[in-house]
């Protein structure tokens, strides 16, 4: 429900309750009724706070400015509760008279009796209107709300009236100062809760059932490592949500900035109206200690690749091997001076290593080739994979011949279950059937699980 309907139903609500104000003042005056006066007291009340709930309403929609960066949402809830408030001095009011009326005994002059069921009659169409205007949107206002409970209020002291007057017809002269107390409990009933829920959102307080809605999201998205600082806080209808969400540090800034445009997307899908503020840390991973080897190389230039990584612990310390491709232009000196600031590096990051030994090769450059499309050598190597009986599925055969020779590269599947070991195996055979079938070749398989 947007601003207009907001203002729209407290307008028509300050309207009727006022015209209330003037039939029972003077149908209570008339009949000398405690309860139609009473009544007509708390409506007045009634009205100069529905008037201010307005007023709060209309302030509450303003945008952000420089005195209230978040907006004014908090002064329909400030509303909110001094209509509560002065809901609880009407009731203790009320309490007070009725007391009074008690111990005096006196009752309404029958003679004007009619006179007072005229205006308790109107009063209660007057509240069944009003209640029916301000259901429709007491949802999406703490004013509205405010007012809503008002006129339920409103609603329960005319029956009370209705009760106190047709009892003191029948000459029950308590009849009238009864309902007029049973009115002004249920009155203060209705104001302590409301003063103390607005006071909660006055507080920041957060639903605990949200609350755990954004946590139980955070933790399911794709991504997300973790999460810390979750803040939530409620102004008006509008929720307020601040987290700081762990991602891995090897993802890029936009891989990251699209992680929380989707957190802020699925919280809003969630809990509905809302601005949330997502904070990116990033959280350092362990790292597979032939990656990280493997960084240490590439800060250097000119050097293109890196593979062959062998750490061996022994009782005299852990020595690490590895082989470094070079730029083929490149004086032995110079390679030298690369490999010696690559084993001081891999020295000080890892102290537990005794000694690096590092191979030096030029890079090999790409060769020219051709893709190989003879039917007879697909056949045959399809007949090699399907003789044995561990490949579970062939994803790919291609064959291609460069100035190096002849490869064949095989892309099939083996069961997940299977060892590394046993799986090398396999390959290895199936490698050694191919090359006797085609003749000298360079056999690649990549085996992937079923």
């Amino acid at each position: 429900m947007g601003y207009d309907g907001r203002i729209k139903a407290l307008r028509w609500s300050l309207y009727a309750i006022s015209s209330v104000v003037f039939v029972e003042l003077v149908g209570g005056f008339l009949a000398n009724s405690l309860a139609l006066m009473s009544d007509a007291a708390h409506a007045s009340l009634d009205a100069v706070t529905t008037f201010w709930l307005l007023y709060a309403t209309r302030i509450s929609t303003k945008p952000p400015d420089a005195d209230h960066r978040y907006g004014h949402g908090k002064i329909e809830t400030l509303g909110g509760q001094l209509g509560g408030i002065a809901l609880f001095g009407i009731a203790g009011l009320l309490f007070c008279h009725s007391v009074t009326r008690l111990l005096e005994g006196s009752t309404i002059l029958k003679d004007l009796t009619s006179v007072a069921l005229l205006a308790v009659t109107y009063t209660l169409c007057i509240d069944v209107f009003r209640m029916m205007i301000l259901s429709r949107v007491k949802n999406h206002s703490v004013s509205v709300k405010a007012d809503f409970f008002h006129a339920v209020a409103d609603f329960s002291s005319t029956i009370a009236a209705l009760v106190g007057v047709t009892l003191s017809s029948f000459d029950f002269v308590f009849g009238d100062a009864l309902s007029s107390l049973v009115l002004s409990l249920l009155l203060a009933f209705l104001s302590v809760r409301l003063v103390y829920k607005t006071s909660l959102e006055l507080t920041d307080v957060s639903s605990e059932r949200e609350y755990r809605m954004v946590q139980s999201l955070l933790e399911s998205i794709e991504g997300v490592k973790g999460f810390k600082r979750l803040r939530m806080r409620t102004v008006g209808s509008m929720h307020h949500i601040d987290a700081t969400i762990l991602l891995s540090s090897s993802i890029d800034i936009e891989k990251a900035h699209n992680i929380a445009s989707l957190v802020e997307e699925q919280i809003k899908k969630s809990i509905g109206k809302a601005v949330v503020t997502i904070h990116c840390e990033p959280i350092k991973e362990e790292i597979p200690f032939e990656e990280r080897i493997s960084r240490i190389v590439s800060r250097e230039v000119n050097v293109r690749g890196v593979h062959r990584i062998t750490s061996t612990r022994t009782n005299e310390g852990t020595f690490l091997t590895l082989h470094i491709e070079t730029d083929p232009s490149l004086t032995l000196s110079e390679a030298h001076r690369i490999s010696e600031k690559i084993e001081e590096s891999i020295g000080s990051m890892f102290p537990d290593i005794q000694d690096t030994t590092v191979h030096i090769e030029d890079s090999p450059d790409a060769h020219e080739g051709e893709i190989l499309r003879e039917k007879k050598n697909f056949k045959t190597i399809r007949q090699v994979l399907a003789s044995n009986p561990n490949i579970r599925r062939i994803s790919s055969i291609r064959t291609y011949e460069s100035d190096m020779g002849k490869h064949v590269d095989i892309t099939c599947s083996f069961a997940g279950t299977e060892s590394i070991e046993t799986v090398h195996g396999e390959i290895s055979k199936i490698e050694e059937k191919i090359k006797k079938s085609l003749g000298e070749c360079t056999v690649t398989i990549h085996p992937e699980p079923f």
